[in-house]
């Protein structure tokens, strides 16, 4: 399967911010957009139609003088100077007509819109027309001014009377190109009145939205960010010894991997420090089992040879007083058994002082189970003990001493069958747990407490009325030189379990030949 190729925390933040400048851009882009076409409809109306309203309406006030003049042109006795001044405004014509051609061609140059390219066609039309019929009056004018100058008044009145008729079709011209110079600066001025609104709404929403890009920008950021204060705490933590607590769920990111790797390495330094500490409480406990076991022997010695010539002169006061009365035998019957007994306690001390270095090779576990078991069902069976025995097929070869370890299951199974008095169940069963064997002795008695719990691996610690406190010591002590390890679980009521976990096959050669020579 493959892996999905993951951008790391620096891209990804670089990539937010760029995703956050190119919202800023867009808005700057779309602002200078929106800004050149509102300033282009201000130049079309500021450069193109006003500068053309304004020719048109000089046009007009033009032919208004004209009209007037033509009103007045027969009343007059001297025409001399209306005809200067309608000489003057004919000459203006053209000059307005081709002002108003530029200025349509202007407003045509600056790309309006569709609308106004049609009105354009009907204005250029319509100046056609002014055109012709200006050029066709001028003839009429000359005609005009010999009528005058020859005194045919009625020829006058007829020339007076087309030149009006033609001067209201002009006049009708410009008027129309008036409106329609109007309607377009209309239009053009709504045009862009809906820009701005469009404009404004359009730079609003996306001001909005790179406002609300930046804000989930910085709250993802924030977000990626946020496991490194937990962290250094955590490491602080740390340097002050504090290994137990952890870091929460992590993120699948460089700062998580971190966190996972600086986790596992706490880890190990925890197992480590707990490693140290089980070596030096072995130790301590070792070194300690080695002083009392040589305390032991010097005591024991001191106390068997005492012992052996009391519990002697016993046997021989026993024959000598063979007729005495019941009283007298039953008290030294009770001598000899608190001899038996000390001599007892003395061997056990002995046992402990005596043990020696465990002679390791590789042995069928399972065989050592059995066989302890067998020595013991008699004893179990007439305790009313009811034995239930487990052992896995094929287990790997355990590197151990089988008398040691005969001894170890002994008495574990012994201590079992005196923590039920009045019978019960033990199981017993050695199975493969990973690269180990463990061994597991379960009865169903009384059970201990926390406070026992701890303490019964401690020298001369026991729960008996008669016991000595070395058994669980001695097994503790010959569990360890085998390499393993012994748990105990236990609960009031309900039981107590010893477990005894050992690797697999770890005998090396030159650790069996000193152990041979």
């Amino acid at each position: 399967m493959r892996v999905p190729v993951r951008l790391s925390i620096p891209r990804r933040i670089v990539l937010g911010f760029a995703l956050v400048l190119s919202a800023s851009g867009l808005v700057s882009v779309v602002s200078f957009v929106q800004h050149q076409r509102t300033a282009a409809a201000l130049s079309l109306l500021d450069e193109g139609y006003l500068p053309l309203a304004l020719t048109v309406s000089e046009a007009r006030a033009t032919h208004s003088v004209i009209n007037n003049l033509l009103d007045r042109v027969l009343s007059e006795r001297d025409t001399t100077a209306s005809r200067i001044w309608l000489n003057a405004a004919r000459k203006a014509r053209p000059l307005a007509l081709e002002q108003a051609r530029s200025k349509i061609a202007q407003i045509h140059a600056m790309g309006p819109w569709e609308s106004d390219g049609a009105a354009l066609v009907r204005m250029r039309r319509e100046l056609r027309r002014v055109q012709s019929m200006t050029d066709k009056g001028e003839k009429r004018y000359v005609e005009l001014y010999s009528a005058l100058d020859s005194g045919d008044r009625a020829g006058a009145e007829r020339i007076l009377a087309d030149l009006r008729a033609r001067e209201r079709a002009i006049e009708n011209e410009w008027r129309r190109m008036w409106d329609e110079i109007v309607a377009s600066i209309g239009k053009t001025s709504q045009r862009v009145s809906a820009q701005q609104a469009q404009a404004i709404t359009v730079l609003w929403s996306l001001g909005a939205l790179a406002l609300l890009v930046g804000l989930v920008i910085a709250w993802w950021a924030q977000r990626v960010l946020s496991p490194l204060p937990r962290l250094q705490e955590r490491v602080e933590a740390v340097a002050r010894g504090e290994l137990i607590q952890k870091l929460g769920p992590s993120t699948d990111d460089e700062i998580g991997r971190l966190a996972q790797e600086f986790e596992r390495m706490v880890e190990a330094l925890r197992a480590r420090e707990e490693s140290l500490r089980d070596a030096q409480t072995r130790l301590i406990q070792t070194e300690r089992l080695a002083a009392i076991g040589r305390m032991a022997a010097h005591v024991s010695h001191e106390v068997r040879n005492p012992l052996s010539s009391i519990g002697l002169n016993v046997e021989l006061l026993e024959e000598e007083l063979a007729t005495a009365a019941p009283e007298t035998k039953e008290l030294l019957g009770a001598i000899h058994r608190e001899i038996d007994r000390l001599g007892a306690v003395t061997e056990e001390y002995l046992r402990v002082a005596r043990l020696p270095n465990p002679h390791l090779l590789p042995e069928h576990i399972g065989d050592v189970v059995q066989s302890a078991v067998a020595l013991l069902l008699p004893e179990l069976r007439r305790a009313g003990v009811t034995l239930e025995l487990h052992v896995e097929d094929e287990l790997p070869l355990v590197a151990m001493d089988e008398a040691q370890m005969r001894q170890v299951l002994i008495n574990l199974i012994k201590n079992a069958r005196e923590a039920m008095p009045s019978g019960g169940v033990l199981r017993v069963s050695a199975a493969r747990v990973g690269g180990a064997v463990e061994l597991s002795v379960r009865d169903e008695g009384v059970g201990m407490d926390a406070e026992q719990k701890a303490r019964i691996f401690d020298l001369f610690y026991t729960t008996k009325q008669r016991g000595s406190g070395l058994g669980l010591p001695l097994t503790q002590q010959i569990v360890v030189a085998h390499r393993g390890q012994i748990r105990c679980e236990s609960e009031p009521g309900h039981g107590t379990a010893f477990t005894l976990s050992f690797p697999a096959g770890e005998i090396r050669l030159a650790e069996q030949r000193p152990a041979e020579s």
